[in-house]
């Protein structure tokens, strides 16, 4: 029975990644072209997304399982390894959705280094914005995806409070 599983879900790990790698290649002066890069993009969204917070949330385990290392006198574990497949809800249903690797480590880590302080709300925002504007050129959307709304959404209630935080000299806001 699990091997049913693991072949149906390594084949929607096929399919995400050629769909993928369909919308980078695809034509986009074509309405296929354009369907399937403007379907590539909303997925990849979500994919950002998810890879960051699973970072952020990651970062708290791991720092646990690190310290918790070092007090026995054992070897640090590894750093977390994100996966490249994300499974994402859509209209239709759960589906799997894929984004490089080099792109998941840079989301992942900056996710993880937005829990532990190491950057502010406003550097998360804007580094995983700089990695979103990547991906979306390699999927020739015609306007970069807003990556991590959720975030902004949270600096825009409260920018006093939040862009601030992390900050490595722990001074408060410039006047």
């Amino acid at each position: 029975m699990s091997l049913f599983g693991k072949s149906k879900r390594d084949e929607a790990r096929k399919q995400a990644q050629a769909e993928f790698e369909s919308a980078c290649a695809a034509d986009v002066g074509s309405r296929t072209g354009r369907s399937l890069t403007v379907r590539a993009g909303a997925r990849a969204k979500v994919h950002v997304d998810k890879l960051f917070v699973t970072g952020a949330e990651t970062a708290m385990a791991y720092d646990e399982a690190r310290s918790v290392a070092i007090v026995l006198g054992e070897d640090r574990p590894d750093l977390p390894k994100p996966s490249e497949y994300q499974t994402i809800k859509s209209v239709n249903g759960d589906i799997v959705s894929y984004l490089p690797a080099a792109y998941c480590e840079r989301i992942f880590r900056l996710g993880m280094r937005y829990q532990t302080m190491e950057i502010s709300a406003a550097q998360a925002v804007e580094m995983v914005q700089l990695v979103a504007d990547q991906i979306s050129l390699d999927l020739q959307l015609e306007k970069p995806f807003q990556a991590l709304e959720f975030l902004r959404e949270e600096l825009e209630d409260s920018p006093d409070d939040v862009s601030d935080s992390g900050n490595a000299t722990g001074s408060g806001p410039q006047q």
